[in-house]
């Protein structure tokens, strides 16, 4: 018996390819977004339309449409380690972002 191994296809980056730091930014402003919306939403189908809506703001901030962003997300979905790479760096600003909003300055704070 031969042992399975899953190997994503290699998907050529499209002509338009949000560059990474750009995309990066991007991700973080969509995560932030879609947490908001998460809490005050929880019917998928109003989380799905609210989200399209309000993630217009974002896509103009980084001059790129919704489709210039799915097709990017595409790749990079394809690059897993580079993804992962991404997101860690995305959830690593929103918790300094967040350990800076509850600390007071002059307050001490040890992160073990």
């Amino acid at each position: 018996m031969g042992g399975c191994s899953y190997q994503l296809e290699e998907v050529a980056p499209p002509e338009d390819l949000i560059p990474r730091d750009s995309f990066q930014l991007a991700l973080l402003d969509m995560m932030l977004l879609e947490g908001f919306i998460k809490t005050k939403h929880s019917n998928v189908h109003d989380f799905h339309q609210i989200m399209l809506k309000s993630a217009m703001p974002i896509f103009d901030k980084y001059k790129v449409d919704s489709a210039r962003y799915a097709s990017s997300m595409d790749y990079y979905s394809h690059h897993q380690e580079m993804l992962k790479e991404m997101y860690q760096v995305v959830q690593d600003s929103i918790t300094l972002w967040s350990v800076n909003k509850l600390v007071a300055p002059g307050d001490s704070l040890v992160i073990q």
